[in-house]
């Protein structure tokens, strides 16, 4: 298998952090999605979407969007379990990646109207990222509600959900210099405590 990444991207992070935290160690293709390499030919055959991440297997087909990749691994892989132990665990971890996946869309579209780094990507509309800033509020509110006292997002163990969801907060917060979720008391201790974790540097 082959891993074609771009490390500091927010969607291939979720699934380094994720092989990390599991001690997965797949050959790994650095992508350099600044100079648009992710948009080449040779990277276009692999992926027509033109997106990272992607997974490329043994016989050569390839498994693209980072929640499949996860997904994908956890099935090869299920030691340590990371999407829980019985049915309603894996229907609750899997709630709490689909708002952290929610969330990245909506923050996506709300940080690429309304962050600097951005201007050169699109034609920023201040409107659009009035408009989404609610949205991204409303989910951050969500997860306040559902991370309880847990030591994770689910629990007491690491799951896909914190991947997910760390890796949104971590490129905000480290690369974008925007504190996302701060404002949250729990969400908010839950990065610090995550950000601890070997898994999570950089």
């Amino acid at each position: 298998m082959k891993f074609y990444q771009a490390a500091h991207g927010a969607n291939p992070r979720r699934v380094i952090i994720y092989m990390n935290e599991k001690g997965i160690d797949i050959p790994r293709v650095e992508i350099d999605a600044a100079s648009r390499g992710h948009k080449s030919p040779e990277f276009l055959a692999l992926n027509p979407a033109g997106k990272l991440p992607i997974l490329v297997v043994d016989d050569g087909r390839v498994i693209s969007e980072s929640a499949a990749i996860v997904e994908y691994l956890e099935e090869l892989y299920p030691d340590p379990p990371m999407i829980g132990t019985d049915p309603v665990k894996r229907a609750q971890v899997r709630a709490l990646e689909r708002i952290g996946n929610d969330l990245i869309v909506r923050a996506q579209v709300w940080l690429m109207h309304s962050v600097e780094y951005f201007a050169d990507r699109v034609v920023q509309q201040p409107v659009v990222a009035a408009v989404m800033f609610p949205l991204v509020e409303e989910l951050l509110k969500t997860l306040e509600a559902h991370i309880g006292a847990g030591s994770f997002l689910a629990g007491e163990t690491p799951t896909i959900a914190d991947c997910t969801l760390f890796a949104l907060f971590q490129t905000c917060r480290v690369r974008l210099s925007i504190p996302l979720g701060a404002n949250y008391p729990r969400l908010d201790a839950w990065y610090a405590r995550f950000a601890e974790r070997p898994s999570a540097r950089y």
